[in-house]
């Protein structure tokens, strides 16, 4: 058991050494001795755990869509009523922005190189299908319950998904709404369900 916990702990060290490589370096720009060097590990104590910079980068990425899924999964849609499925959508939103702040360097990676890297962008478009199919389903649902108006909820689901990519990009990469992002998701989520929410008859 010792020796087990030994093990997480020196795969965590590389993991957040590469973190820091990454984020100086980029992914094109990072060796297995770049970090290494930066780890203060042996290189074969590196190879104990990773065999390239991608599996080391993959690891990075599963960390993030394993924490993005659990909160997807938690995501409970069938008791909702019309009255509240606008702030339970702005409640996945603002959970996926607390896994991206708690996962920055890594998501600010994928940000910043997922265009140019191919691997990260394989990578970056299976979180995309992820989110949007998540959103798509909670649409789906509000539809079928009669909580939302008939719409194209594929669609719908393409603008949530993008509005929400790209306010991440603005809000790590250029500090936007640092003080109040929140309340910007808030906002963007008003404006895209104004459209479709049902509204009581008096």
């Amino acid at each position: 058991m010792r020796q087990e916990k030994r093990k997480e702990l020196t795969r965590a060290k590389i993991l957040q050494a590469a973190k820091q490589v990454f984020a100086h370096n980029g992914y094109a720009g990072t060796s297995i001795a770049d970090i290494v060097k930066k780890s203060k590990l042996a290189r074969g104590t590196f190879y104990l755990h990773f065999q390239s910079v991608e599996q080391v980068l993959n690891a990075l990425l599963q960390e993030v869509f394993i924490d993005i899924q659990r909160y997807l999964t938690d995501m409970q849609v069938e008791t909702l009523d019309h009255k509240n499925f606008k702030l339970q959508l702005a409640v996945l939103a603002k959970s996926l922005l607390s896994v991206f702040q708690n996962h920055r360097d890594t998501v600010s990676l994928l940000l910043t190189t997922m265009n140019a890297e191919p691997k990260i962008r394989t990578q970056t478009l299976w979180f995309q299908e992820l989110m949007q199919a998540s959103i798509r389903v909670m649409l789906d649902r509000g539809v079928a319950s009669g909580r939302l108006k008939k719409f194209d909820t594929e669609l719908m689901s393409f603008l949530v998904s993008g509005g929400l990519r790209e306010m991440l990009t603005q809000w790590l990469l250029y500090g936007r709404y640092a003080n109040d992002i929140e309340h910007k998701v808030d906002e963007m989520i008003s404006v895209y369900m104004n459209g479709v929410e049902k509204t009581d008859k008096k």
